[in-house]
């Protein structure tokens, strides 16, 4: 097990600044999650880290060496490609075979390896087929094979599972963890897909625009969004603009939406009576209202009603003219065109600073 850091790295392509002071820490043992859109910096970081790319600035340290100018050999990395790069003029058992092919290892020990990474991956019976003659979670497995079968350090996984269809790419997902947790290599999991990274990592870092903006557990990231760029990435919101109207406490303030008044918590900056916030809720976060329910509450009528398996999906206009989208049970009986009375806690209600002022 190896604990990679990355210290204040940064990356040019051209003036382009790909990578702005990225730092981190990955703990031995550990999957960290690089997680967020397509232009953000994760893929370019994980070439960073296998030495693929150099950066301008700062260093990559594995196991405490400097490895920032090291050659990808030199790094004992190995890293899996999003459409997996293999020698489609190899067998299996070849293109598994590679690197330790490359790295001089005997024959012997080479077919003891391969004869290993076969029997983990499932794959025994397949060496002598050739990766068109595979489907897309044999060929994935294959890569991952290609990779472990040297013994690296750090496995380093790029986006691994998108060219999978649903289904497949949370079968392949387990395999991943549990093969990572029987291991117990130190892994960077490359991903834009946020329930991916929600359901393998141990912790995550948000990117954004070359930059880290968050790092912690899922559940922290999740519950606990630093920023609005967070908060509206990681899972579905409602999004509304509001003024501040009472200061309650340190964190816990009083928002007036058009005439919808909801306490709502600030989880970054302090806010100040008469600033214009957004405000955050995810549609999880409501529940009917009881009649003991004073504050936080929303009236409205349902407009429409949509059963989505896990939960009833229910599209509110509130008395205010707001549109909220709420998940309650799947169960739950509702009519459309009724009045509800929604709940939701102060502590769901995420607050942050306005930079445009107002949403509509």
């Amino acid at each position: 097990m190896a604990e990679v850091i990355l210290d204040n790295v940064s990356k040019y392509f051209g003036r382009f600044k790909a990578l702005d002071g990225v730092s981190f820490t990955v703990k031995p043992g550990e999957i960290f999650t690089l997680l967020g859109p397509s232009g953000c910096g994760k893929t370019t970081t994980l070439r960073v880290i296998a030495g693929l790319e150099i950066p301008e600035e700062g260093r990559v340290l594995i196991d405490g060496y400097d490895v920032t100018y090291k050659k990808p050999y030199e790094r004992n990395t190995a890293m899996v490609f999003q459409n997996y790069a293999l020698w489609p003029h190899m067998t299996v058992y070849d293109n598994i075979a590679y690197g330790l092919k490359i790295r001089k290892y005997s024959r012997d020990e080479i077919k003891r390896r391969v004869k290993w990474a076969l029997e983990l991956l499932g794959l025994e019976g397949l060496e002598n087929r050739y990766p068109l003659q595979l489907s897309g979670g044999q060929q994935q497995r294959v890569a991952l094979a290609r990779a472990i079968v040297v013994e690296p350090k750090v496995l380093l996984l790029d986006e691994p599972l998108s060219n999978l269809d649903a289904k497949l790419r949370v079968r392949v997902r387990e395999e991943i963890v549990s093969l990572q947790r029987r291991l117990k290599i130190t892994t960077i999991y490359v991903t834009h897909d946020q329930e991916e990274a929600m359901n393998i990592s141990d912790r995550v870092a948000i990117m954004d625009r070359g930059r880290i903006v968050q790092i912690g557990t899922p559940a922290e990231i999740y519950y606990n969004p630093y920023n609005f760029f967070i908060a509206t990435f990681m899972g579905r919101s409602n999004v509304l603009s509001g003024v501040v109207e009472r200061v309650i406490s340190d964190k816990l303030y009083e928002v007036n939406i058009n005439g919808l008044r909801l306490n709502g918590t600030s989880t970054g900056a302090k806010l100040s009576t008469g600033e214009d916030v957004l405000v955050v809720i995810r549609y999880e976060s409501f529940r009917k209202a009881d009649e003991d329910d004073k504050i936080n509450v929303i009236e409205g009528r349902v407009e429409r009603l949509s059963f989505i398996g896990l939960a009833l999906q229910v599209k509110v206009i509130t008395v205010n003219g707001h549109v909220i989208l709420a998940y309650l049970p799947p169960r739950e009986v509702i009519d459309t065109g009724a009045h509800i009375r929604l709940y939701v806690s102060p502590e769901d209600v995420k607050l942050y600073p306005s930079i445009t002022g107002v949403i509509d």
